[in-house]
This record gives structure tokens, C-alpha cells and sequence, in this order.
């Protein structure tokens, strides 16, 4: 198993806080947010290897932070090439380069770099192996009017995705997308192939996620996700960083 932890973007709205610097370098209680994704995923033994996607411009930023680390699973760093905000192309086309570049053929954790989360990724692995099938996991909100920030799914009894919305004013469901994905190695050509689509059809762009794979995928396949609570943390804005930092 395989993962790969996305930090293409750019995080226009931290300015000027990420003008020079990626959004997952920026310190929380004394480390780089993304410190705290790479100690939990080494806390998973299916994993045995990471790779951590950068734009080009914070590229040699990532490879400071790797050269003064000891992690105990290797980390290679995948350049996407950009230099701009204007000539990104979104997580899909970056996890696709990493994939490409890897010959990635398993099953393969992504995590999108900007979140910080209390789930325990081995519950969520072992729920991925129960369901055998593509999963993501999702944050259990507690206040109804907060569904409205956020991607939302409702799951049935057996929290297989049956609906999405993005951004409702109003939702049955409570369970909002993380950026915290299982992709079944079964499942990797049918993200190439959406990805293909998505080109052709000129769709390719900065917010052009994993969600809207998941909501292809899911009208015809099984996808499911799975619920957590505990601490969530979608570091959007200077305001979120600043109740953490």
C-alpha cells in the first residue's frame, strides 16, 4: 500500500502568510502541519512508502524540510511543475503524476496536506479492507448550519455513498468530506479515465478534487464512507490557522 500526500496548491487565502511558503510548512504547536500527517501514517505497517506532491514553485522548500528529517518510511517528492496559481491543474492531475512517475499499482491512502485530523488511519484502512471498495473518510458534524462549508454525503445503512451535495444550505446528512481517500488499486485506471474525460472536457482547474472522482465513481460502483469524530481541522483561512497555531 501506498501514499501519497497532496500539497500542489497555493493557498491564496492564507496571503500573505503562504505568498512564500506552502500552506503544510506552516507550524502548529511548534512543527509543520504536514509533521503531524507523516506521523500518522507511519503508524500504519501497510504502508511502505510515501510521496508528497509540491508545485514547483515550493518545491525546494519540501526538499529543506525532507533533508532535515529522519522519518522511518521513505518519502520521495513529486514536482508537478507549476509556478502559478493560474497553471495548476487540481489533486487528481498531481496524484496522477505520482502514480505515472511510480508505476503506483497497488492500493494506494491519499491525504490532502492542509488537514489535521484525530481519526486513527488503520481504523479507516481496516474498514477500507471490510468494504473492499474505494472509501473516504468523513467528519461527523455537530452543528447543522456548518454543513453549508463543507462537501457533504449521505450513506445508507451501510455507509455506502448514495448522494453528495457541495455546500448545502440544508442537509439530512451530517458527514462532511476530509480529503481523506482509499483508492482501490482496481480503481486507479477508472481515475485515469475520469481524468482524460475531464481534460477533454476542459474541466481540469485548482479545485478539480478527488471529490468529484468519488461522485462519478460512485453512480456506478459501490463507494462508501466512513464516519468519524473527534478533532477535524480544514485549515481554509488565516482564521482557522490562527485558532490553531
Amino acid at each position: 500500500m501506498k501514499c501519497i500526500i497532496v500539497c500542489g496548491g497555493y493557498a491564496t487565502r492564507l496571503y500573505p502568510l503562504t505568498e512564500n511558503q506552502p500552506k503544510a510548512l506552516l507550524h502548529v504547536k511548534g512543527k509543520p502541519i504536514v509533521d503531524y500527517l507523516v506521523e500518522k501514517i507511519n503508524q500504519v505497517k501497510d504502508i511502505d512508502s510515501i510521496y508528497l506532491i509540491s508545485n514547483n514553485k515550493f518545491y525546494m522548500k519540501f526538499a529543506w524540510w525532507l533533508s532535515s528529517k529522519k522519518f522511518p518510511k521513505s518519502i520521495d517528492l513529486v514536482d508537478t511543475g507549476s509556478v502559478t496559481v493560474e497553471d495548476q491543474l487540481g489533486p487528481i492531475h498531481d496524484c496522477l503524476m505520482a502514480i505515472d512517475q511510480f508505476e503506483i499499482k497497488e492500493d494506494i491512502l491519499i491525504l490532502y496536506g492542509d488537514n489535521l485530523f484525530s481519526l486513527d488511519i488503520n481504523e479507516f484502512i481496516n474498514f477500507f479492507k471490510e468494504k473492499k471498495a474505494t472509501c473516504l473518510a468523513c467528519y461527523k458534524i455537530d452543528n447543522p448550519a456548518d454543513t453549508k462549508k463543507f462537501g457533504i454525503v449521505t450513506v445508507d445503512e451501510n455507509k455506502k455513498i448514495i448522494k453528495t451535495e457541495e455546500k448545502p444550505e440544508k442537509s439530512d446528512s451530517n458527514l462532511a468530506v476530509t480529503g481523506i481517500y482509499m483508492i482501490r488499486k482496481e480503481d486507479i485506471p477508472k481515475l485515469k479515465e475520469f481524468h482524460k474525460k475531464s481534460e477533454e472536457e476542459n474541466k481540469l482547474s485548482p479545485g478539480w478534487g478527488l471529490t468529484y472522482f468519488i461522485k462519478d465513481l460512485y453512480e456506478k460502483q459501490d463507494v462508501y464512507a466512513f464516519p468519524f469524530s473527534g478533532d477535524w481541522i480544514d485549515i481554509g483561512s488565516k482564521e482557522d490557522y490562527e485558532k490553531i497555531k
